[in-house]
């Protein structure tokens, strides 16, 4: 009978030792968090580089704003998203847990684009055909911004803080566990930036069937 591996006993994962086809022990710094990566940047430019896009781009997003309409709002932040998201992969060998990081990175790329997509549709009347300041407009687009930008916010805090209960993919190959209000902060952002993101999905579908109705009509 092959000998069962306890919760108490040391594992290749735990201890950072796999074992190599000749027999020998090596060391696996991933899977042990085996210090910085040399290659990584300073931590402060991983994380000041981001953070100074980010306020700088609120600062002129806040300025600019009055006289954006609800699609032109929707491709700063989409570009502003994707601005954020090129330096935070600097901060990967940083993070607490490096696989959130990392998805915060990629997501977050794949989010501006489809937020400057939504923008570029969101008045044309062949496409959403939303008209600029009415309600359903400006509701649609603050429950789209929240649903794109909460879904980064909420995976950095995973990263940084090191929230497991809903990164499905890794949660149980971490021996790491946050503190119980880190991972309830976790699950009120992703939970309700997920329902946003449905909510608003719906809102434009209806919109652009209402908009092809109206056009067949003519």
């Amino acid at each position: 009978m092959p000998k069962e591996t306890t919760a108490n006993e040391k594992t290749p994962l735990t201890t950072g030792q796999i074992q190599s086809k000749g027999g020998g022990a090596s060391a696996c710094p991933m899977a042990a968090g085996g210090g910085l990566d040399p290659a990584a940047v300073p931590l402060p430019l991983a994380i000041l580089l981001p953070l100074a896009f980010f306020v700088w781009g609120c600062i002129k997003w806040i300025r600019c704003r009055s006289h954006m309409t609800d699609g032109q709002e929707q491709i700063y932040h989409g570009i502003l998203m994707c601005l954020v998201a090129y330096p935070l992969g600097l901060a990967i060998p940083h993070a607490k847990l490096k696989a959130a990081m990392s998805l915060c990175h990629g997501v977050s790329l794949l989010q501006g684009t489809k937020l400057v997509a939504c923008g570029l549709a969101w008045h044309s009347h062949s496409a959403f055909g939303f008209t600029d300041g009415t309600p359903a407009s400006v509701w649609a687009k603050w429950i789209n911004l929240y649903g794109m930008w909460g879904n980064t916010i909420g995976i950095l805090w995973i990263a940084v803080m090191g929230a497991t209960d809903l990164l499905y993919k890794t949660k149980d190959l971490v021996s790491y566990r946050a503190p119980r209000w880190v991972e309830n902060v976790q699950h009120i952002i992703l939970k309700s930036q997920g329902l946003c993101n449905i909510i608003a999905m719906i809102m434009i579908l209806k919109q652009m069937a209402a908009s092809i109705e109206i056009e067949q009509e003519r």
